[in-house]
């Protein structure tokens, strides 16, 4: 199974119209990009007067922080990727992953527009701008050099291959001081852009993450060793002086004056050090922000710090007492989103960092959050029916009254058996998949006071469920795939198992046909015709992709790839499946729904609406 800690925590196939499996490959050869929101992954930011420009996994989002204490949203721009920017005048020139270089007209924030793409080798990681050209941090393509005189039409002029993976870059005179990973940093001479020249390197211990210049020290945010600071007076020759420890995973570093500020990873963090004598730097105060203190980037602008928290969106921090940093405001992301179902205008998400979210889908180009209720963690499942959403917590099931979206009610909280995973509701039931603990059927005749009436032991782990008629399709990653008869509530039975050979995480059903996501192994197309022997007739392989859910509709299965993203499958001859089209999502697809004309696809750090 691939490794992520998101997958862990299951997908949840919504509705008894559908389930989940998925794939994709190319961004658009057909399937169309409509709008997004619930973003999370924040990575970068620059502070530009009221500003702040950030740089999200999906793209670019604009805050106005004007008031300190409630920094506010003030537009979004999808881009598909966004890992670090730069702002010039009215430009915003940002680094876009696997996207490459993306050129935004930001003159009025409020309606920022794309003006030109640049597709570059490598991961566009980091960037730095001087006059008309940009430097990107490419990661294993080193340094890659841009002419954007002209922003619609940036092209490159110039590389220059680094032997490990160019993390960020920063720019002093014509020096280029690049991070490169495991093996260390560089020392560029960009004086020509065109010609970029190496002038020297030195193997840090760790990981070099950031580099912050201070006169005539470089200070690496070097990973697990922590700070390493190099003199570079000498830049042909730059020589260790000091390795200081830091609260965890060195990731960040800003530098203003006599302060050194660092942002640490894996609840590491936020520190402040004196750095007068940048050969003895002293720690002044060592700050946790948030639940897990994800410090992917910090930058200083005045008396205030801005932390960009991988998951916790970006927290405003006043420094001007340096022995007692204290949060001043917070743009909070919602974190990942799990899974989501939808009831008639609105699409009801589960999020692992803020609970039940509502957004109001009126407007599929402009999705609108409008509601949330409670906090939870280790969520897994969500499905509404009328004006009732059921929802998955760890070892409880919570139905919630969603008539007013804004004001959603907890109506009441049953506890399961096992870790409660996927749940489908089809008229007055629940059935629901629990790890290690099987399936189960639950009366919801009373909302307020729900009550499990069947159960079917099942060992491992039931990421997918689908409800037809009289039957019950799981998608288990351990023991494959199961038919499970639930005419009788009080007592289901297995009818039939089918062994698949990958690790199954979705499922559909269409008439006498089952869809399967079976992780590395694809798509599998079984006949369910005779339950007791369901039989595969057909797999559709997703080249080095990894299915987790799938929904369909007409002579279509639309498929969630965590690597890749969406794939629309023709199945119009159940036996020859082929791949038609596909859209590449920024993060890891983990499940989707359709609506109508929509394919609403949560891919981890988002909830993206395509068509």
């Amino acid at each position: 199974m691939k490794k992520s800690k998101f997958f862990l925590f299951g997908f949840l196939l919504t509705g008894w119209l559908l389930c989940h499996n998925g794939f994709l490959f190319s961004e658009n050869k057909g399937i169309e990009y409509i709008g997004s929101t619930l973003w999370t992954k924040a990575f970068d930011v620059e502070i530009k007067g009221r500003y702040a420009f950030c740089a999200f996994i999906n793209g670019m989002v604009i805050l106005d922080i004007s008031d300190k204490k409630n920094p506010d949203f003030v537009s979004q721009l999808y881009l598909g990727g966004g890992a670090s920017l730069a702002v010039s005048e009215n430009h915003v020139y940002i680094a876009a992953g696997k996207k490459g270089l993306k050129t935004v007209d930001a003159a009025d924030p409020r309606q920022p527009k794309l003006l030109g793409s640049l597709t570059a080798p490598g991961e566009s990681r980091d960037i730095v701008v001087s006059g008309k050209y940009v430097f990107l941090a490419s990661g294993e393509a080193g340094i890659i050099v841009a002419d954007v005189e002209n922003p619609s039409s940036p092209k490159i002029i110039a590389s220059l291959d680094t032997p490990g993976y160019a993390e960020s870059a920063v720019l002093n005179n014509n020096l280029l001081f690049v991070a490169d990973g495991d093996v260390g940093i560089h020392i560029i001479n960009g004086e020509n852009p065109e010609s970029p020249v190496m002038v020297s390197s030195f193997d840090t211990d760790g990981k070099a993450e950031r580099i912050a210049l201070c006169g005539e020290y470089a200070f690496v945010a070097d990973g697990y060793p922590g700070i390493q600071i190099l003199g570079i007076k000498n830049p042909a020759h730059p020589v260790l002086l000091k390795t200081f420890s830091t609260a965890g995973y060195a990731h960040s570093i800003d530098i203003k004056g006599d302060y050194a500020c660092v942002g640490n990873l894996y609840d590491g963090g936020f520190q402040i050090f004196n750095i007068s004598d940048p050969t003895n730097p002293l720690e002044t105060a060592w700050h946790k922000y948030t639940m897990y203190n994800e410090g992917w980037e910090v930058k200083i602008d005045g008396e205030f710090a801005y932390i960009v928290d991988y998951f916790a969106g970006v927290h405003i921090l006043s420094i001007l007492n340096k022995q007692k940093p204290r949060t001043t405001g917070i743009y909070r992301t919602p974190g990942s989103v799990i899974a989501a179902s939808v009831w008639n205008d609105h699409i009801f998400a589960a999020c692992d960092l803020s609970g039940l979210r509502s957004i109001d889908f009126t407007h599929p180009k402009n999705p609108i959050p409008s509601g949330s209720a409670g906090f939870f963690r280790g969520v897994h499942g969500i499905t509404v029916s009328e004006n009732i959403v059921s929802y998955t917590d760890r070892w409880t099931l919570r139905t919630f009254d969603v008539s007013d979206p804004k004001k959603m009610k907890l109506l009441h909280s049953l506890q399961t058996p096992g870790v409660a995973r996927t749940v489908v509701v089809q008229e007055n039931y629940a059935y629901l998949t629990a790890d290690n603990s099987g399936f189960h059927v639950i009366d919801l005749t009373d909302p307020a006071s729900t009550k499990i009436v069947g159960s079917l032991e099942m060992p491992g782990f039931a990421y997918g469920l689908c409800v037809s008629e009289n039957k019950a399709y799981i998608a288990n990653a351990d023991t494959g795939f199961h038919i499970i008869d639930i005419t009788e509530k009080r007592q289901p039975k297995e009818l039939g198992s089918l062994r698949t050979p990958g690790l199954a995480t979705g499922v559909t059903v269409k008439g006498d046909l089952a869809f399967i996501a079976d992780g590395p192994e694809g798509l599998h197309i079984v006949d369910v015709s005779h339950p007791n022997t369901p039989t595969i007739i057909s797999t559709c392989m997703l080249p080095n992709g990894y299915a987790t859910g799938a929904a369909v509709k007409e002579n279509f299965v639309y498929v969630s790839d965590e690597i890749k993203g969406l794939i629309k499958i023709d199945i119009t001859d159940p036996k020859k499946p082929k791949i038609i089209d596909s859209f590449e999502t920024p993060g890891e697809s983990t499940g989707l729904v359709l609506s109508g004309d929509y394919i609403l696809v949560f891919d981890s750090f988002s909830l993206l609406i395509l068509k």
